[in-house]
């Protein structure tokens, strides 16, 4: 096909794609069911009271008052007034009721609409903290961001106002209006920063401003149209979406795909220093590069789509989306930059423009010394390399308890804080009550169990009236109740106490169905499907990753060293992140998904890239006298453009710390520190160093050649 209607086709696919970003940031800013483990106990309880209670659709905002030495007379009245002016607002159509512990501001009082126990529950013991509440019939995300944007310009600020009156908006429709805000500017921000570095790291590496563009406009254009199949996979119901998976999606796609551009660009330079004819140079770099870059894409690709068999949905979604989006990279890599490569030819790269040398290879300073220090001392170069990754793998013996929803924010926004002003002023497990939802015949049975047993950690307990009457073949009505924990509910003890929690309710039910749902309990169901997830995640990733790897080389002893080293430089980034984010960054909490995704990415990506050196020494192999020669020459002539593929990718990945989620924070961190290591340790000494000690036995079952 000609080359411009290669180019046409895809700026018309992607002009087709532009007009369901939109959308797709929409669905994504909605995460109500993302962070939930399917087929857990927890998630079905949520599906249960969302279905048959009247509340289960329905979300509140919960307005922390607080004044230091107790609530005055005076803030009764500005209490008062504040609810009858939320009532008044016309920018929360599903405003059902507004009350606090002084009355009913607006709306019917229903047993199910405020919280039970009567007004000493709205007031905490010391008088200091009163709790007001707004309910509203629908719990989406823009209803939760209209009312707390409308709710907060009411109550004072938490700094407090004039007469020191402090107010945080929390509860789940905060907690759902800060975690929106949070995710709604990451797509832009990370293409905007992402953008900026990678045209910065491109002009040094190429000294041109058209060739540090034109990666950015391949991978640009790829990035649409993976967004807008995405968003039809999710209008179709194939998968879900979140923020977390549209900005790893713009990561991985902006920093592996400049990387697979970057294969082909240095292939075509020297081409272009080779021959004068650019159409015979084009054609030579991409066959050269292309075996290398669709096995590095299948790779990454094997490696993502594992992640759909994982029972947590956050992980779970994101493998058909960001393996989708690396195919689309692959196929614009291998079509639309061939294309524009052949119309720019050497304009390319002015005013750095490669001539026709008779050395079409030049070899810089830097990477003879490594290849001659590797071909000259492997043993101890390898030795050398071994230990400082395994001392770094070291400091996961540790451990870190996982981050709870307070920390989950770089900077805590107001809902944590009413959290916490909550859980410090009133019982413990106030601040994320657990439900359970039972027969109505059990209630007062479990009830009484889980409140007064010896070990119980449930310190009060609250019954909703009875669920919407049960429909055509359902045997009873269901209760609603809230347990608050004598503990606090973020904390490892809290999560821990579930399983005898549910223990105990199935018991006093005698057997019959009690489900415990809520933030504690999903928290177990959360560490559990992870803990699974990784049963079947890593050694299936594994296992898929060394068969490419097996396929590609024809061999099997290289595969295994590979995947050794690039497991060992994960350990490494793993260890010592771990170390830094405990004693020198003040975290000692991590993010649970932290290891599985951090493993993913690491050695996907690590294995990914060592395909373009491996590819280049079996190349060299066929000409070369011995596999030590072959080794050292791919290592010389690939050092450069390998180094700055992983430094582009580290990069990208470090724009991820630039976000205010913790948990984006430290993949972020992980993944970058661990491609910096695999780049400068791993690709650079300890594979090639490897290599050389096995000689020809690297191709075992094959002979060198064949």
């Amino acid at each position: 096909m000609p080359r411009w209607a290669v180019i046409g086709l895809w700026l018309l696919f992607a002009a087709a794609m532009a007009p369901l970003q939109g959308p797709l940031q929409t669905r994504a800013a909605d995460e109500s069911d993302t962070f939930l483990a399917r087929g857990s106990e927890s998630a079905e309880a949520k599906r249960v009271i969302e279905e048959r209670f009247r509340a289960g659709n329905e979300s509140a905002a919960v307005i922390a008052y607080f004044r230091d030495g107790g609530i005055t007379s005076d803030d009764r009245l500005r209490i008062t007034d504040d609810m009858t002016r939320i009532c008044a607002a016309a920018t929360i159509p599903t405003l059902k009721l507004v009350g606090s512990p002084y009355g009913l501001a607006c709306g019917d009082q229903d047993p199910l609409d405020l919280s039970p126990g009567g007004p000493g529950l709205l007031t905490s013991p010391d008088g200091s903290v009163a709790l007001a509440s707004a309910l509203m019939t629908d719990d989406s995300t823009p209803v939760a961001e209209a009312a707390v944007s409308t709710i907060r310009a009411i109550v004072p600020p938490p700094e407090g106002d004039e007469t020191g009156l402090k107010a945080w908006v929390t509860g789940e429709v905060g907690f759902e209006a800060d975690r929106s805000e949070a995710v709604k500017t990451i797509d832009e921000t990370l293409l905007l920063v992402t953008c900026t570095v990678l045209v910065l790291l491109l002009l040094a590496i190429y000294r041109s401003p058209l060739m540090a563009l034109v990666p950015i406009f391949v991978v640009g254009i790829a990035y649409v149209v993976a967004g807008g199949l995405t968003y039809l996979l999710v209008r179709a119901g194939v998968t879900t979406v979140s923020g977390q998976s549209t900005a790893i999606l713009i990561v991985l796609m902006f920093g592996a795909g400049t990387d697979y551009c970057l294969l082909l660009v240095a292939r075509f330079r020297d081409e272009l220093r080779r021959t004068a004819d650019v159409d015979a140079a084009i054609t030579n770099a991409s066959r050269r590069t292309t075996p290398a870059i669709l096995s590095a894409g299948a790779i990454v690709i094997a490696a993502m789509l594992v992640l759909a068999v994982a029972d947590f949905n956050a992980t779970r979604e994101m493998g058909p989306i960001l393996a989708l989006g690396i195919a689309v990279m692959v196929v614009a890599g291998l079509t639309l930059l061939p294309a524009l490569l052949g119309v720019l030819g050497r304009r390319a790269f002015w005013p750095a423009v490669p001539h026709v040398e008779a050395d079409p290879h030049p070899v810089a300073p830097l990477w003879r010394r490594v290849g001659q220090l590797v071909e000259r001392h492997p043993a101890a170069t390898a030795v050398a390399v071994t230990l400082v990754l395994v001392a770094g793998a070291l400091g996961n013996l540790g451990g870190r308890e996982p981050l709870d929803f307070s920390e989950a924010f770089r900077t805590p926004p107001q809902s944590v804080g009413g959290e916490q002003i909550i859980s410090e002023r009133f019982i413990p497990g106030r601040a994320a009550p657990v439900e359970v939802v039972m027969d109505y015949a059990d209630g007062e049975a479990v009830i009484s169990r889980l409140t007064t047993g010896l070990t119980t950690p449930v310190q009060e307990m609250y019954l909703f009236a009875g669920s919407i009457p049960p429909r055509e073949g359902q045997e009873s009505e269901l209760a609603l109740a809230q347990a608050y924990l004598k503990m606090d509910p973020f904390s490892d003890a809290a999560t821990d106490s579930v399983p005898g929690l549910r223990k105990a309710a199935r018991e006093a039910a005698g057997g019959r169905r009690v489900l415990l749902g809520g933030e504690v309990p999903e928290a177990y169901d959360t560490r559990e499907a992870l803990k699974r997830d990784n049963r079947i995640i890593v050694p299936l990733g594994l296992l898929l990753i060394l068969v490419i790897l097996a396929v590609l080389l024809r061999a099997v002893v290289m595969p295994l060293y590979v995947m050794a080293t690039v497991i060992l430089s994960f350990g490494f980034a793993l260890g010592v992140s771990s170390l830094l984010f405990a004693h020198v960054m003040d975290q000692p909490a991590s993010d649970q998904t932290l290891e599985q995704f951090a493993f993913i990415f690491l050695v996907a990506l690590g294995v990914d890239y060592n395909v373009f050196l491996l590819a280049r020494i079996r190349e060299e192999r066929a000409g070369a006298d011995s596999t030590r020669a072959a080794v050292v020459t791919a290592l010389e002539r690939t050092g450069g453009v390998i180094t700055s593929a992983g430094l582009v990718l580290a990069a990208t990945f470090s724009v991820l710390m630039a976000l205010p989620l913790e948990s984006l924070f430290q993949v972020g961190f992980v993944v970058a520190l661990g491609l910096l290591v695999d780049t400068f340790l791993v690709r650079a000494l300890l594979v090639p160093s490897v290599a050389v000690l096995l000689g020809e036995r690297n191709w075992w079952p094959r002979t060198a050649g064949t």
